[in-house]
């Protein structure tokens, strides 16, 4: 038996994701905050559920750092709520040796 790989937010139908989208789909976004989406699929995948109707992304960390992600990748974050936080670094006493 052959099983091809699945595109990114490609769904097979009748699959309980296929479900569990359309649940979310019924009820109104949830706002969701995303922590330090500095990479491609963090932002993206808060995108694509935005664009879905499942959630209203807020973004928190480092704005610039952010901003260059989502440009770098074309993925529009305009219409998202930013919250420019910079980069925790804990104390000496917890940090591991």
């Amino acid at each position: 038996m052959s099983v091809a790989p699945m595109e990114a937010g490609e769904a097979r139908p009748g699959t309980k994701y296929d479900r569990l989208i359309a649940a979310a789909k019924a009820i109104p976004a949830a706002t969701t905050i995303v922590v330090h989406p500095c990479d491609e699929s963090s932002p993206r995948g808060a995108a694509d559920a935005a664009e879905a109707g499942i959630i209203k992304p807020t973004l928190v960390g480092p704005a610039a750092k952010i901003k260059a992600a989502a440009l770098k990748h074309n993925i529009d974050i305009s219409g998202f709520e930013l919250v420019d936080a910079p980069i925790a670094r804990p104390p000496p006493q917890w940090r591991w040796s």
